[in-house]
């Protein structure tokens, strides 16, 4: 009897943080029961079989245990496997697989963390290692080699959110270590907190338009790195993990400043904004919810990256605001941008959004925070 194996990982929301992770800086992202399948059965072949019967119109594929280079810049199902090979993983044992996605894809929800975070799931089950049960009983260990299998080899635009939210799934703040002055030699590069204190009535809105996330990520982050570096040879001092922001008005007001070095101010004052967002969310998420503030929290947020970060579009923000008009609370776009999804706060609401979204034939879902990566069956 052939031996059947089905893992799965959550897709994610991001809450507080969005477009801060490829500065260095903390986020606090959610996994959601939106969820990226695995599943297939084993054989004792050297390759492994995958089929994608929803994803790039059905291909199929073989990755050979030996495959020494990827195929493409987003083979990422060879990235996690080499981060394993390398970690001293063994394969006697490969599949034919299906890949199945809940989550809409190129839409902001980390569909393709979500696949990379299943997969690597799989491989930590079917694989061979002296201390395979230390890798299983360790996330946070393993949503690091995520991020190098998916991020690192590849030199990829962006940080570090999508694929630690995908591996751990709840609601997680996942700070760089240094930034909280703890980072040694033998630390991991970021730390991990779990919050408890989850919002309830979100719905995830899919604004039809697809987005390219790759393009986005490094046009805008090379932008936001520009300006912060720019205001760090003009303003010594500056340090934007730890400057106030009315340190950094005043350092401002006290030099003179060309066009391109106020324009970079203004990036990098939102930034500050944004970064002091997630603060002030944090300590909520770790106490208990005012639902007004954080409404106008994420409604902040979103200005941020529609006005300043350019990253929403016109589709987005005409959702954002019917759904404000519905009464929800608050919302932002979700992810990169340049389209994809946004998602709004809408506590006792929801039916009323829903309804609403309906009736303007918008796709949407009402989302809870799920768990993370997961063996289904074995």
């Amino acid at each position: 009897m052939s031996m059947q194996i089905h893992t799965s990982a959550p897709g994610r929301i991001c809450l507080f943080g969005e477009h801060q992770d490829y500065l260095d800086l903390p986020v606090i992202a959610m996994g959601i029961d939106l969820r990226f399948h695995i599943q297939g059965t084993l054989h004792a072949r050297p390759e492994f079989e995958i089929h994608t019967p929803d994803i790039d119109d059905g291909a199929v594929q073989t990755l050979p245990l030996d495959l020494k280079q990827p195929r493409s810049r987003d083979d990422f199902v060879w990235g996690i496997l080499r981060v394993l090979q390398d970690e001293g993983f063994t394969f006697p044992r490969t599949a034919t697989l299906n890949f199945h996605s809940e989550i809409p894809f190129r839409a902001g929800c980390s569909s393709s963390s979500a696949m990379t975070a299943a997969w690597m799931r799989l491989l930590l089950e079917i694989g061979e290692h002296a201390d395979k049960v230390g890798y299983i009983d360790d996330p946070d260990r393993v949503a690091h080699l995520v991020y190098k299998g998916e991020k690192e080899l590849f030199q990829g635009a962006g940080g570090m959110m999508d694929q630690y939210s995908c591996y751990l799934g709840g609601l997680v703040y996942v700070f760089p270590r240094d930034s909280h002055g703890v980072r040694t030699a033998n630390a991991a590069a970021y730390g991990v907190e779990r919050l408890a204190n989850v919002p309830e009535d979100l719905i995830l809105i899919d604004s039809g338009q697809p987005k390219d996330t790759q393009g986005v990520l490094a046009t805008v982050g090379d932008r936001a790195r520009g300006a912060v570096q720019l205001l760090r040879e003009k303003i010594p001092q500056f340090d934007l993990k730890r400057t106030l922001l009315s340190d950094f008005d005043a350092q401002v007001r006290a030099i003179p400043l060309t066009t391109l070095e106020s324009e970079s101010c203004a990036v990098v004052r939102d930034h500050i904004i944004n970064r002091d967002l997630c603060r002030e969310g944090l300590d909520m998420l770790r106490g208990s919810i005012d639902p007004q503030r954080l409404g106008a929290m994420l409604n902040e947020e979103h200005r941020i990256l529609s006005e300043t970060l350019g990253i929403s579009t016109p589709a987005i923000d005409s959702i954002l605001t019917d759904c404000l008009e519905a009464g929800a609370l608050g919302g932002k776009i979700n992810g990169s941008g340049g389209g994809g999804t946004c998602f709004c706060y809408a506590p006792g609401r929801v039916d009323a959004v829903s309804e609403m979204l309906t009736a303007k034939k918008v796709r949407h879902f009402r989302i809870h925070k799920d768990s993370g990566a997961r063996l289904e069956m074995n």
